[in-house]
């Protein structure tokens, strides 16, 4: 290149350009780049001296060659912004490129997260791509196109439990700016990720003292959504569940939950006042009152958050229209659920309900009552052996007094989830403050406080709490809380019937209030 072919004028150039040159892509191009970055036109050129041979910077200060504009371009980009890819091309005549969002995200469950580029459009830069990590200290990536469609945000969810994280996208459509024909909401499963974590069993359950010992996962994480059913009682399923962070668990009318860890989130609209609510549900509800453990969400949905959750779900087998009365114990039907890939020692392991009054501890109190007990139910985390909750079933005739306790000599939070209330009265009564003593000889009904705890629902914590909402401890060690206990409850019929009700204990060091 010779002196004479590289004289014109510099700066002039770009604001007297030909209107049939203005039209050209690859100068309106070059324009953007100038005027959309506060119009440093020295930064671009001294980038360009770096970077482009001498024709490509010639190109860039006079625009005499549409191509080499374009490769120095590319160059003065990658210099100044110091990028490792471009997507989909560079701005437009806005100065607006096709990329809308980026998530990062462990999609392959190799502990490294991956990301997501959304481009907007129009075809072919539209659709997203997929960038996984190589060697960060060189920014090497590899890259995939894993959808066509229009993307302009990105949501990360585990749409189908899996414990793999699939992705939604939403199409563009802004008039003034892009408009995708047809926009639509695409999901895309993961149907790819590491097939190993798919057979590994993250419940694990073993016999212990002729109970069922869980060993379950913290669940924020856990790998993937996992369910143990392990009993029916009275046509109703109890299953122990995990669910990973960030995912959907599916709920039906025939579904119930039970919180034992983490906290689950869905939305209802179905109030009278027609106002979309936000709910959500920990361990234990509000202090003496009573929930529901029926789930009435929009889309029929539950989802966690970064925690997880792990869940007791109860299921109503779908040939029942309502729950069933028994007038007799032995006629309430039970039986082991466990699956196939569990051992056949726990499979084997039959569970009744026991009278009280053959246990030695409780021969005296209970003496007489149509009051029974069913053992039982340990929960642990795997990681340590830290014990979670321990979980029993009880049940009563009508009209029983369920022995008052105040449980001076235990360290757990206790609360109870009803699954058959007979007559629909029954239910926890409590003295209102544990200051407050009882005397079983002098203390009458009528000191006690009622809480009517219905078929599938649950009452709330009864025990003291701080300032942090800990539980209180006595000297030592103990839970803190009143005197209470079960009422069954009686009604007009003639007919006896019982109610069956599901303890958690839970381990006072876990029981925070969130």
């Amino acid at each position: 290149m010779n002196k004479a072919d590289r004289s014109c004028p510099l700066y002039e150039q770009f604001s007297s350009i030909p209107e049939s040159d203005r039209d050209d892509p690859a100068v309106e191009q070059f324009l953007n780049i100038g005027w959309h970055n506060n119009g440093n036109l020295l930064k671009i050129i001294e980038a360009a001296g770096l970077v482009c041979n001498d024709y490509e910077v010639y190109t860039v200060v006079c625009l005499s060659d549409k191509r080499l504009l374009k490769s120095c371009t590319a160059k003065i980009l990658e210099k100044i912004y110091d990028r490792r890819d471009v997507y989909g091309g560079y701005p437009n005549v806005h100065g607006e490129g096709p990329g809308h969002h980026v998530v990062c995200a462990d999609f392959d469950k190799d502990g490294d997260e991956e990301s997501l580029v959304a481009l907007r459009g129009p075809s072919p830069n539209q659709g997203v791509h997929y960038y996984k990590p190589i060697d960060l200290s060189r920014g090497l990536f590899a890259k995939w196109k894993v959808t066509d469609d229009s993307a302009a945000r990105i949501a990360v969810v585990d749409f189908n439990n899996n414990g793999l994280l699939g992705f939604a996208t939403i199409g563009y459509y802004v008039p003034g700016y892009y408009i995708v024909e047809n926009p639509s909401i695409n999901i895309y499963y993961n149907r790819f990720a590491n097939k190993n974590v798919q057979g590994t069993k993250e419940l694990q359950v073993t016999k212990q003292n002729n109970e069922l010992l869980f060993k379950v996962p913290r669940p924020h994480k856990a790998l993937q959504y996992e369910m143990m059913p392990f009993i029916t009682i009275g046509g109703i399923t109890l299953s122990l569940e995990v669910i990973p962070s960030n995912s959907l668990r599916q709920v039906d009318k025939n579904t119930y939950i039970k919180v034992l860890s983490g906290v689950i989130m869905w939305i209802d609209s179905s109030t009278e006042l027609s106002q979309t609510v936000n709910h959500s549900r920990t361990f234990v509800c509000k202090p003496k009152t009573v929930s529901s453990l029926r789930i009435c969400s929009n889309e029929n949905v539950t989802t966690t958050g970064n925690e997880g959750v792990l869940l007791i779900v109860l299921k109503m087998n779908e040939t029942m229209d309502s729950i069933s009365r028994f007038d007799s114990i032995q006629k309430v039907t039970i039986e082991n659920v466990l699956s196939e890939y569990c051992s056949e020692e726990v499979r084997n392991l039959s569970f009744q309900f026991i009278r009280c009054d053959e246990y030695d501890w409780k021969k005296e109190k209970c003496k007489g009552l149509e009051f029974y007990n069913m053992k039982g139910f340990e929960i642990k985390f795997v990681d340590n052996d830290e014990h979670l909750c321990y979980i029993q079933l009880w049940a009563a005739a009508q009209g029983t007094n369920c022995e008052v306790h105040n449980h001076s000599n235990i360290s757990s939070c206790e609360v109870h989830a009803c699954i058959i209330n007979s007559t629909g009265k029954g239910g926890m009564m409590y003295l209102i403050n544990s200051k407050e003593d009882y005397d079983p000889l002098t203390t009458p009904n009528s000191q006690f406080q009622k809480l009517e705890v219905s078929s599938l629902y649950e009452h709330g914590l009864l025990w003291d709490i701080d300032e942090q909402k800990k539980p209180v401890l006595r000297k030592d060690g103990t839970v803190l809380c009143p005197w209470y206990k079960w009422q069954s409850a009686t009604d007009d019929s003639s007919i006896e019937s019982f109610d069956i009700w599901i303890a958690f204990e839970f381990n006072a060091q876990l029981s925070i209030i969130s």
